[in-house]
């Protein structure tokens, strides 16, 4: 996926998650107020990746699904949090949420005290980890993104 995509659909994930928003239209005109240019089959295509739902009518991350089979409240934290999770150099990951999610969603992490992490910085959407070498860095980048995809036990 290109750079331009990855940032075009964390814009539309912070609009689903700020305003409430019913077409594709209305999403499009969005996307556009903020700068993308996007046609139909562009935000169609978008919409199926990310996998939003109509919930009442509005467009919605469809979270609350997965969170059936978890357990820990912190490990649920995550999944309602986070969009997406990238590495960044050989002992970092990058995490995107929803703008005020970050620091609810890195002090989850934190109190998850999962061995690989040395510490996190959470700002208001992004999220900091670092961690203590690069095969914890794709240990963790697995485990987060299996939570984030739903596919972990």
């Amino acid at each position: 996926m290109s750079l331009d995509r990855k940032k075009r659909q964390l814009k539309l994930l912070e609009l689903v998650a700020t305003r409430p928003i019913q077409t594709q239209e209305e999403l499009a005109e969005a996307l556009a107020q903020e700068g993308w240019e996007v046609n139909q089959s562009s935000i169609s295509r978008d919409i199926s990746q990310l996998g939003l739902v109509k919930i009442d009518g509005v467009y919605r991350r469809p979270a609350a699904t997965r969170l059936v089979h978890i357990a820990d409240p912190n490990e649920r934290r995550l999944v309602e949090s986070v969009l997406t999770v990238e590495t960044a150099g050989s002992a970092l990951l990058v995490l995107h949420t929803p703008p005020g999610e970050a620091q609810r969603a890195g002090n989850a992490l934190d109190l998850l005290a999962w061995p690989e992490i040395v510490g996190t910085i959470a700002g208001d959407d992004t999220i900091f980890i670092a961690v203590v070498d690069s095969t914890a860095q794709q240990v963790l980048h697995r485990r987060l993104q299996a939570l984030k995809d739903g596919t972990s036990s």
